[in-house]
């Protein structure tokens, strides 16, 4: 049996230590006619809602209404339950100046149609609004009122979460609100265990601080391997139009790497990092459709390695249930340090559309389609703290277009590099493309190939493929190499029905093809050890069930899959692989 809190909503409906507050200020003594009758917010303009392009040039906002709107609408075929509406009752609402805070516009201001697409397009960002939708209204006397109404979503999730790819369980307790009492903040209490490590978390959220455009981030997490800090207090780019940015952020993570091989854990070390980073930067603004920006900055890094005694010499023991008997007594790598200052731009053209159908079910999906890029430089030195003195080069790209009315292409491409004694290290270079077709009326054939290479890898890293990456029907983490390459299709089969007005079904038949190979005998002793030299082009094929919340924050999407491997190199190697996991996209 499967419980994901992201998609059953209705496991929390039910009572999982619900805490939140009624909607608006109903006293728990309406209970009884609440339970009886639904309410909700009717429209508050006196014209009908037009088109945002249909407003004349040069309009003044009068004013701004936000309509906040609660999980289940009474109003609606199906939802004026009982249990909807108690949902409701527990349920508190987003408040509106929360949503008010949010818009790029305010009366007074001139009416934008642009302002007023990217103001939802930012609300649509926040995990507790299902939609939103903007409605300006021409008045008599010229101005415009502009009347905003969003829908949320159960943000209070709690409970057991179970998956399994590659071969491997992994199993989650959570307690977690995105929206904690209508404030759009979010707190987060769980107990998550992965295939390398089991963490107990906790994490404090606010986009929006004290009512600013501030973001904060706090976390702590305390491992079986380890433990981990987080803090970042930033004003980013909000928006495309936005003039300036500033941020602080720092991490600590101690944990043991663990290196695999054919899918098995091949050695390991114990691996410190500590970082620091401080930035601010500069931009004009959106000019003829474009956003550029410049930022400056430092950061200082630290990454210090020991060896574990769970990877000691021996004949035979025992670690996280996998018996190894060959194991390797290697020297940890050497320390590292960089301390460096940097520069970054930043270009966005502005060519964002709304689809729906693509990697979510039933949701609104804001896609960029304009070319945007950037470009890092830094240069870390010992005068600064760094070991040795390199470049930090880091660049990415990205561009969509449709080749035809009912398809999608999006390509993207990204590098980072330190430059060392005349050589790069830790290079790292990949791209990946992405295409989506309407078949079948509304349903989508998807087809995704991506690349990669890497040189001079750290020791603490790898590239990998397996069934936790996209190669379904294999274990995970089954190859290594400084090559890669993934391709993927996969036949998506939507629904526009509601089950029990809660989940939206969804299925896919796919087919996936790739391999992790090295170019050359790695030099790094690690990489070496984990060598895989077959050099066959893994395939599989296999089908899946989705089901998609469609009253639960993140819109989260259940994967039930199963595949079925077409190149089995082994006895060893299972005829089927099941695999379970919530994500946030089909």
């Amino acid at each position: 049996m499967v419980v994901s809190r992201g998609c059953i909503a209705l496991a929390g409906i039910c009572g999982l230590g619900l805490v939140a507050s009624p909607a608006g200020a109903q006293p728990w003594g309406t209970l009884a006619s609440w339970l009886r009758a639904g309410s909700a917010g009717a429209p508050v303009l006196a014209a009908g809602p037009e088109s945002p392009a249909a407003i004349p040039p040069g309009s003044v906002i009068a004013e701004v209404h936000v309509l906040p709107r609660n999980i289940f609408d009474p109003r609606q075929d199906g939802e004026n339950r009982r249990l909807f509406r108690l949902a409701n009752l527990l349920h508190r609402t987003t408040r509106a100046k929360v949503i008010e805070r949010q818009l790029l516009f305010r009366p007074g201001d001139a009416f934008s149609p642009e302002l007023v697409e990217e103001s939802a397009r930012l609300l649509r960002t926040n995990d507790y609004l299902y939609d939103v939708e903007m409605r300006p209204a021409l008045r008599p006397d010229g101005k415009v009122d502009v009347e905003v109404v969003t829908r949320d979503v159960w943000t209070l999730a709690g409970g057991l979460s179970f998956g399994r790819a590659g071969g491997v369980n992994t199993t989650s307790f959570s307690a977690e609100d995105t929206n904690l009492l209508g404030t759009g903040k979010d707190l987060t209490v769980a107990r998550i265990g992965s295939v390398d490590r089991v963490s107990n978390l906790v994490r404090f959220r606010d986009p929006n601080l004290a009512g600013s455009r501030l973001q904060l981030l706090a976390s702590y997490a305390k491992n079986t391997d380890g433990d981990r800090q987080r803090f970042e207090l930033e004003r980013p780019f909000y928006s495309l139009d936005s003039r300036w940015a500033a941020g602080l952020r720092l991490f600590r993570d101690d944990r043991l790497e663990q290196l695999y091989t054919s899918g098995k854990v091949a050695t390991g070390f114990r691996h410190v990092n500590a970082a620091a980073e401080v930035h601010a930067g500069l931009s004009p603004g959106l000019v003829n459709g474009t956003a550029r920006r410049w930022e400056l900055g430092f950061t200082w890094s630290r990454d210090d390695f020991t060896t574990s005694p769970l990877f000691i010499p021996g004949p035979v023991f025992i670690f996280k249930s996998l018996l190894l008997s060959t194991q390797q007594l290697l020297a940890p790598p050497a320390n590292r340090a960089l301390a460096y200052p940097w520069v970054r731009f930043e270009s966005i053209q502005d060519r964002y559309v709304v689809e729906k159908d693509l990697d979510r079910i039933q949701r609104s999906e804001d896609l960029n389609l304009g070319r945007r890029w950037n470009l890092l430089a830094g240069y870390s030195t010992p005068a600064f703290g760094g070991l040795g003195n390199r470049w930090i080069l880091q660049g990415a790209a990205a561009e969509g277009w449709r080749p035809a009315p009912r398809q999608l292409l999006l390509a993207q491409l990204g590098v980072s590099t330190r430059w060392y004694r005349d050589e790069a290290e830790n290079l790292v270079a990949g791209g990946r493309v992405r295409w989506f077709a309407r078949d079948f009326g509304d349903h989508l054939f998807y087809a995704s190939l991506g690349a990669d290479l890497a040189h001079r890898l750290d020791s603490e890293d790898q590239l990998l493929l397996g069934g936790d990456s996209g190669l379904r029907g294999y274990p995970l983490r089954y190859e290594a190499g400084d090559r890669r390459v993934l391709f993927t299709a996969e036949q998506r089969f939507f629904s526009d029905r509601e089950l029990f007005h809660l989940i939206h079904p969804g299925a896919a038949v796919f087919f996936d093809a790739g391999r992790a190979w090295f170019v050359d005998a790695p030099v790094d002793k690690f990489q070496r050890f984990v060598q895989r030299t077959d050099g066959k082009v893994l395939r599989d094929v296999g089908l899946g069930l989705r089901l998609g919340s469609s009253r639960s924050s993140r819109g989260a999407v259940v994967h039930v899959d199963v595949a079925f491997p077409l190149d089995r190199s082994g006895a060893s190697l299972k005829a089927v692989q099941w695999l379970v996991s919530t994500r946030d996209t089909f």
